[in-house]
């Protein structure tokens, strides 16, 4: 398995032995599921399958839901039910006898201490690294390839690999970008797809969408990844009636230090580096709840039976991955937790209408991505200098992120004017804004508050959801009502809705 490169799951019976394996790859892209009882094991690459045993038992995993709703996803090889587990990254399953035996083959190990290199030479062989991995990818295909397009880095840097003159792709390339009209990743991505040259399409993501994708969006993903999250089912059809491969920039943020922050260039006591962890993501706004406001949402029994199990895990994932960094920790945790438990959910959508290639995945750029002093990767630092370096001609369109241009130009200055002036104005009352004018591709705040009011408030209040046991009535009631009165829970409501929709369709 270690010398396997690229996405894959295979199951191996040998008959003489009666010896059964499971294996997937070092990063888990193609998720599977197991339960193993009294009568045997079952395994299949989604929940839902196996619910066709009827006697699987369907005890809820109220630690997994509460990990969801804190974190937006679960941790570890939680599910939804106690007795089904995913399988883990980079692990082999050895099933003989009744008797079930799991272990890791290989694991993402930060070293101690970093070689020193030039900041010039660890950006030319990121460059080199990447090409490689999109040329493996576009190697294996001579479908219509399409890639999925924003105004970010990643996919930006995907798409200048995939035009080079060099490039084995067998047939011109589409790219694809879907949000608000308007929206700052639709102009950027338009921008991006002329300079290439290559055939762009905009799909509009419709304020409604969710009514007709959501229950589709739980079953592909057997409820565990929120709603609010996975619009590339939106407009998947219409993708997919154009190319057969989809390229996305998928892990590039993860693994190159998106969610570095000060906070990790410190030691602290133990308790403090795990409180400093848990801050930096409340800092990120990836937390649903503050502690208080979780007790004031969960019922005295569902609080009695998870205990402190969210804290103990989300601390244990941090200490697996045995690094005295805190910035290496939490590379870590995001690559062990967040991409196979949250991020895999919109690969495994996309997955339901097209092949997927995820360059970012190829083992060899990952192994780079951790010998990478993590000071460079901050601010997300070596991809953005490297794309300067390689791809000028695209650094000059602006970025998602900060609203710039990534290399320093007129259009550079001019920006930055725009938003000093506007923040003066905003300090005399002269203008509602303070600075740059964000213009996101999706509202669902504002959505959930209008064109799916109605069916948020028949989804969540009716007698039936109020009393599965879970949550306190009073407090789902309060927070769809303040939300309705201008407050802004759609993460909230989305993960509330979420659970609801898989409990209609597989536990009722």
């Amino acid at each position: 398995a270690l010398k396997l490169n690229g996405a894959f799951a295979a199951a191996i019976w040998d008959e003489p032995s009666r010896t059964l394996r499971l294996v997937n790859d070092r990063l888990g892209l193609f998720p599977l599921y197991y339960a193993h009882g009294r009568k045997g094991l079952l395994f299949a690459s989604g929940v839902r399958a196996l619910l066709v045993d009827p006697d699987l038992p369907r005890c809820p995993d109220r630690l997994g839901m509460a990990q969801f709703l804190i974190f937006d996803h679960m941790l570890h090889d939680h599910t939804l039910l106690q007795d089904v587990k995913l399988f883990p990254q980079a692990s082999i399953l050895t099933y003989r006898d009744g008797q079930l035996n799991i272990r890791r083959y290989w694991d993402m190990r930060y070293p101690e201490e970093y070689q020193l290199r030039r900041e010039e030479d660890l950006m030319e062989e990121a460059v080199q690294l990447l090409r490689q991995a999109v040329y493996r990818e576009a190697a294996r295909d001579d479908l219509p390839a399409g890639l999925l397009l924003s105004g970010g880095m990643d996919s930006r840097a995907i798409l200048a690999l995939l035009t080079e003159k060099e490039t084995p792709l067998a047939r011109p390339l589409q790219t694809f970008t879907w949000g608000i009209p308007g929206c700052d990743d639709a102009r950027y991505a338009q921008e991006l797809a002329k300079l290439r040259g290559v055939e762009h399409h905009f799909y509009e993501l419709e304020p409604d969408y969710l009514l007709h994708t959501a229950e589709n969006a739980v079953r592909l993903t057997d409820g565990l990844g929120n709603i609010i999250n996975l619009h590339a089912l939106a407009t998947l059809d219409q993708e997919a009636e154009r190319v057969k491969v989809i390229y996305k920039g998928f892990l590039g943020d993860a693994m190159f230090g998106f969610a570095l922050r000060y906070q990790h260039w410190a030691t602290y006591d133990p308790d403090t580096a795990i409180q400093a962890h848990f801050q930096v993501h409340e800092d990120q706004g990836v937390i649903n709840y503050s502690w208080a406001e979780f007790d004031q949402l969960l019922t005295d029994n569902f609080q009695r039976d998870i205990g402190d199990g969210v804290m103990a895990e989300y601390r244990q994932g941090m200490l697996d991955s045995q690094a005295t960094l805190l910035a290496n920790q939490r590379l870590y945790f995001d690559m062990r937790q967040r991409v196979p438990r949250m991020t895999i959910n919109g690969v495994e959508v996309a997955r339901s209408r097209t092949a997927v290639r995820l360059p970012f995945a190829d083992n060899d750029l990952l192994e780079f991505s951790m010998s990478v002093p993590p000071g460079l990767l901050q601010n997300r630092r070596l991809i953005h200098n490297a794309i300067i370096f390689a791809f000028p001609d695209l650094a000059k369109v602006p970025s998602t992120l900060t609203g710039l241009p990534m290399l320093s130009n007129f259009r550079e200055i001019f920006t930055r004017s725009g938003n000093l002036l506007r923040w003066h104005l905003h300090k005399r009352g002269l203008s509602k804004y303070d600075g740059r004018v964000r213009r996101p591709y999706k509202d669902y705040n504002l959505w959930f508050r209008t064109v799916l009011r109605g069916w948020v408030e028949d989804t969540l209040l009716n007698d039936h959801a109020l009393q599965r046991g879970y949550f306190r009535p009073d407090t789902v009631r309060n927070l769809v009502n303040e939300h309705m009165n201008g407050a802004n829970h759609a993460g909230r409501i989305g993960a509330l809705m979420t659970l609801e929709l898989w409990h209609k369709q597989f536990m009722d």
